[in-house]
């Protein structure tokens, strides 16, 4: 291989089975957090409904409104043990990155096969900065409650119980602090030691002359037009948009002034057209809802069909030595990786299912404020609902780990040939992380751009 500038090339390197779980977990995590947001609307639109008496059900609107309520503290949880999980994956995604380009250096990897801009941003960034943040801000949380809840308990003569959960909250306050406290202490200056483990192998000129040839690549031609999958998830919004607004319409326009907590509204009366309308918001938002959640799957399931048609197109012009080169937003989202569609929504899904079906469950043996007499007699539909969410999840989190896997080769012929700089912008603060911009492992971590710029 020649030492010309176009004999350097970015190359993802394998990371092993621990990297790639990290990846597809941090992934199908953020996907499952979308879940969790549609219940926490889907539990506010049920609990809205129940509270303003438009089921004409009393019993239909007092099981929904204790199902809202246990599915507001299992939302929580849920959010709470993601939000752990989410920055332990966040953590070895980097760990494993960094261990397994230093195994390639140590192995003698080929210089001019410089490490992909998204395996150096994982190498050059701080690796534990989730897990600081989700160390400290627990700390706060669990210290501030410990605290006051043990000296309103110790004052008041409360019951051993009560005093043993409240240390218990103070011990796992402290416990975060020290995770919170490990981050910067221990486990950065042990990553900035393989960066520099891994910087010894590719030199600033090798990482320039990889940047140069895709400074040298067009960077003009991209795809214009709206494809069917955006029209499909355009008309999804829409719709959502409108199913919302007469669901608010039917239960605000009712009340002439805001009531006061635990009073009710003084009830307006129309004429008959607008009586029609506001009595049709519920049916309106019945008809949309599931309409927009249509609408927004098959947008996905388009847009998934019509990516496995641009690998064929790609994969085809690889074979032709003579091929032009492919629109940039094409590369740009074939060369690095992505969450598959179909894992996006079997992880979406999951949230939703998990959330319902465990508050189902935990209503029925007893554990809300009532109505188990209504969900008992479903608790082995709300286990099957809980099995098929946490398969579903399995299967999302599997399933997009070997997608990726498989997708390495191309992505790797398309940064060998066709070379494409990562997109980037930077916050209020005007940095942004030097990977994405150019050279970064013999420099600073961050370079100063210029407040909300960005690549595009």
């Amino acid at each position: 291989m020649g030492d010309d500038g176009r004999s350097w090339h970015w190359h993802e390197y394998p990371v092993g089975l621990g990297g790639e779980v990290a990846r597809t977990g941090v992934r199908t995590l953020v996907a499952f957090l979308i879940g969790l947001a549609s219940a926490f609307v889907l539990m506010m639109i049920g609990g809205i409904l129940a509270e303003e008496h438009l089921f004409n059900d009393p019993g239909l609107e007092h099981a929904i409104d204790d199902l809202s309520r246990m599915s507001a503290g299992m939302i929580m949880a849920f959010a709470l043990a993601a939000w752990a999980a989410f920055a332990l994956a966040t953590f070895l995604r980097e760990l494993t990155t960094s261990r397994a380009l230093v195994k390639a250096a140590a192995r003698g990897a080929s210089r001019y096969e410089v490490p992909s801009p998204e395996q150096i941003v994982a190498v050059t960034r701080e690796p534990a900065t989730q897990l600081t943040i989700f160390g400290w801000g627990n700390a706060a949380m669990a210290g501030i409650l410990g605290i006051i809840g043990l000296g309103i308990a110790v004052a008041e003569g409360d019951s051993s119980d009560d005093v043993l959960l409240f240390w218990l909250l103070i011990g796992y306050a402290a416990l975060m602090a020290l995770l919170g406290f490990a981050g910067p202490k221990w486990l950065t200056p042990a990553h900035e030691r393989r960066q520099a483990l891994i910087a010894a192998n590719w030199s600033s000129s090798d990482e320039a002359a990889a940047w140069k040839r895709s400074f040298r690549s067009p960077g003009k031609q991209r795809l214009l037009y709206v494809t069917p999958a955006e029209r499909l998830l355009f008309a999804a919004a829409v719709l959502l948009v409108l199913g919302f607004v007469a669901l608010q319409a039917s239960v605000t326009m009712r009340c002439g002034t805001a009531p006061r907590p635990g009073a009710q509204c003084d009830e307006v009366t129309y004429n008959s057209f607008i009586e029609r309308l506001l009595a049709g918001g519920l049916v309106v938002f019945a008809v949309l809802l599931p309409l927009a959640a249509l609408l927004a799957v098959a947008g996905v399931l388009v847009d998934w069909r019509r990516r496995r048609a641009e690998r064929a197109e790609l994969l085809a012009k690889l074979a032709e030595p003579r091929a032009g080169r492919p629109a940039e937003d094409l590369l740009a989202h074939h060369a690095q990786r992505r969450m598959h569609p179909l894992a996006l929504v079997g992880a979406a899904l999951s949230g939703v299912g998990l959330v319902f079906g465990v508050s189902a469950y935990m209503v029925g043996e007893g554990k809300g404020l009532g109505s188990e007499d209504v969900f008992a007699v479903y608790r082995e539909e709300s286990l099957l609902v809980v099995a098929v969410s946490a398969g579903l999840f399995a299967a999302a989190l599997v399933g997009n780990g070997i997608a990726n896997v498989r997708g390495r080769e191309l992505r790797n012929e398309l940064m060998r040939r066709w070379p494409t700089r990562p997109a980037w912008s930077a916050g209020e603060d005007g940095q942004v992380l030097r990977a994405k911009r150019g050279p970064a492992l013999h420099g600073p971590r961050y370079v100063k751009v210029g407040k909300n710029a960005g690549s595009n």
